[in-house]
């Protein structure tokens, strides 16, 4: 349990201060739903400077796109009402679907698009006439709450993301260079060990989403958030070399690694140091293969070692850009002119969209609002448009979890709270109130114990938002007839209940099934790698596959299989390795490109296969032998000893034939 200290009372107190102006304006002048004012406020706003600033442009942009799409559909469908509740649930569930392919906080605008057809266009599509009025009102009472919210949290003790950015640094670096030191000492993993390793991997790709706040944060530099990028984007391409690293040390002998002690020393202490890699560490890693009675040099150890000493160049140079970039940042030097141009340039770490999923959740919602919607159409119930409302928000908020149907349950136990804590300030404190201060009085029983919980619980936000949008909450109050309460209470939890129906309809739930589902996805990728690659599809599939990893994390957790945690980062190394040699493949002749779709086509038949097949292993070492005796071929050489190990790490080692 979180204790309860200043930062939450604080956002409590900003809450409240703000959603009473907000809602004192929106009735001065007159909205016909001023109780929007305030919910925006709830929603809108954050411990955090930048995500206020960020949620509220998403939040802007989701109404008043809806608003323009609504008034435009009223235009053409006013007089045939069916058309227009068909078209509005096709693209509000093509909102909500673009909100899960979208993974950074844009989404959330989508979102709100979503929602504001269904508020708008949906429940009031009986009265077409009020339809310009009511989306203008709509509008307004959201850019109220919005403003009032961004001058309270400006004057009330603003919080900068920089202190989260340079914390999650401070995290970071400590554990990557730990990460890359235990590797260069080779130890023998455990399962927990390469857990904690994907956790910093999880960590570290979640800026990808904070960078989308951090741009809305007037206290943080556009310079230091570029550096920042910069590092990520860095930290991100050392995974791969480590776990490349990690298999290759894996497949020296004992003797050969006890020899490589003196320069493992050397790149632990240019790690430490973080100075550049220095060409003598190259070469006597590669001086260091031993020779066999006749002279010869063993053939396996020296590919061995000429990967080694690539990948601990290639380690040892980025984690000197790592720590340059850092103090860079710091303001203790200064870039030299092209790493200060390639840091300008460094994109956000794009979160690769989930097409599957969007959808599958799209199908549920669609099919939920199909239902609903027949269901307000056979009964003529008052409270259809409100039912079909709370349906299609749960899926289009909870659907895309590995357990949505439990979150969808959780949505509807909170929202069961917010009627009954929301029942005791409509009917028991309001009531009582007979001007603004006890009216504000009332509502700060009611809203600041809540706001404190908020700031630590999103489902506490859900309360507010949930609860004080289902009161008649105007300038003169006027409970609602307690029947109504309850019919529309009834409403909610019955859109509710048909929305966890729903969200199995289409896909499997279960964090377990989500891991199955990413390693097909994975395997897939490999495949199509394997037919056509280049070097732009090669990067596109290692961010794809590192991100697949870091989102594995917390769901190994919930399936309790964190042993798989020690061969999930090989994934990364496979689909890396096919693409060269394809990419290899390519550019060669018509005979040598043809035994290298044979190779790959067998690969593509043993993948998943708990034991590769022997012809596969025959053939790589076959494809190792011809490619010994000729020039220029350091990039297959490299993808076949990184396939070999990967698949075949317990055979015995290749030995060249005459």
């Amino acid at each position: 349990m979180i204790p309860i200290g200043r930062p939450q009372i604080l956002f409590s107190i900003k809450l409240f201060v703000a959603g009473m102006i907000a809602f004192a304006i929106a009735v001065k002048i007159g909205l016909p739903q001023p109780y929007w004012a305030l919910v925006t406020c709830c929603v809108v706003m954050n411990p955090l400077t930048g995500a206020i600033r960020s949620k509220s442009t998403y939040r802007f942009a989701g109404t008043l796109g809806a608003g323009v799409v609504t008034l435009f559909m009223v235009g053409l469908l006013a007089n045939t009402p069916l058309l227009l509740i068909i078209m509005s649930g096709l693209i509000a569930t093509a909102a909500f679907s673009l909100a899960i392919l979208d993974r950074s906080p844009r989404g959330y605008g989508f979102q709100l698009f979503g929602i504001t057809l269904m508020l708008v266009a949906v429940a009031w599509v009986d009265k077409p006439d009020l339809m310009f009025d009511m989306v203008a009102a709509r509008v307004t009472e959201i850019c109220i709450g919005i403003f009032v919210c961004g001058i309270v949290d400006s004057v009330i003790a603003p919080r900068s993301l920089d202190a989260v950015l340079r914390g999650s640094l401070r995290r970071w670096l400590p554990d990557m260079q730990s990460w890359i030191e235990d590797t260069l000492q080779a130890p023998a993993d455990s399962s927990k060990t390469q857990h904690d390793r994907m956790k910093t991997l999880s960590d570290i790709s979640d800026l990808s989403q904070l960078a989308s706040q951090l741009r809305y944060d007037p206290t943080v530099a556009r310079s230091d958030l570029r550096h920042a990028l910069a590092i990520q984007q860095r930290l991100l391409r050392i995974i791969p070399l480590l776990s490349e690293l990690q298999l290759r040390l894996d497949a020296i002998d004992a003797y050969q690694r006890s020899r490589l002690n003196p320069a493992m020393d050397m790149a632990r202490a240019a790690i430490t140091s973080g100075s550049a890699a220095s060409p003598r560490l190259a070469q006597v890693i590669r001086a260091l293969p031993g020779t066999a009675e006749d002279g010869a040099k063993d053939s396996w150890q020296v590919l061995v070692h000429d990967n080694v000493a690539d990948i601990i160049e290639r380690l040892v140079n980025l984690w000197h850009e790592v720590l340059l970039i850092d103090q860079a940042l710091a303001g203790a030097v200064s870039l030299t002119p092209a790493l200060a141009q390639d840091v300008n340039e460094t994109p956000v770490f794009a979160l690769p969209p989930d097409t599957d999923l969007a959808l599958r959740v799209g199908a549920s919602i669609l099919t939920a609002y199909a239902l609903l919607c027949g269901m307000w159409w056979a009964t003529g119930w008052e409270q259809g448009a409100n039912a079909t409302l709370l349906g299609t928000v749960a899926l289009g908020f909870f659907g895309s979890g590995d357990e949505a149907g439990r979150a969808i349950a959780m949505f509807g136990r909170f929202a069961l709270l917010a009627l009954v804590l929301v029942g005791g300030l409509c009917y028991g404190l309001l009531p009582l109130a007979s001007d603004f201060p006890t009216f504000v009085l009332a509502m700060g029983i009611f809203m600041l114990p809540l706001g404190v919980w908020a700031a630590t619980n999103p489902m506490a936000v859900l309360v507010l938002a949930f609860g004080l949008s289902s009161i008649n909450l105007q300038g003169h109050y006027i409970p609602y007839d307690f029947e109504f309460f309850l019919e529309y209470g009834l409403g909610s939890l019955t859109g509710i209940f048909v929305a966890m129906i729903c969200a199995g309809l289409f896909r499997t739930l279960g964090a377990e099934h989500a891991l199955l589902r990413f390693m097909r996805m994975e395997t897939r990728e490999t495949i199509r790698l394997s037919h056509s690659a280049s070097a732009e599809t090669q990067q596109v599939h290692i961010t794809r596959t590192l991100d697949r990893l870091a989102s594995m994390t917390t769901r190994l957790v919930a399936s309790g299989k964190t042993e798989l945690s020690t061969n999930l980062l090989k994934r990364v190394s496979i689909g890396s390795n096919v693409a060269d040699l394809r990419i290899w493949a390519n550019a060669q002749s018509a005979g040598q490109r043809e035994k290298a779709d044979r190779l790959l086509g067998h690969l593509r038949d043993d993948i998943d296969r708990e034991t590769p097949s022997v012809a596969l292993l025959v053939m790589i070492d076959g494809a190792l032998n011809t490619l010994w005796h000729q020039a220029n071929n350091a990039v297959p050489i490299r993808a076949l000893v990184g396939l070999r190990m990967v698949l075949f790490g317990q055979a015995p080692a290749w030995e060249l034939s005459a």
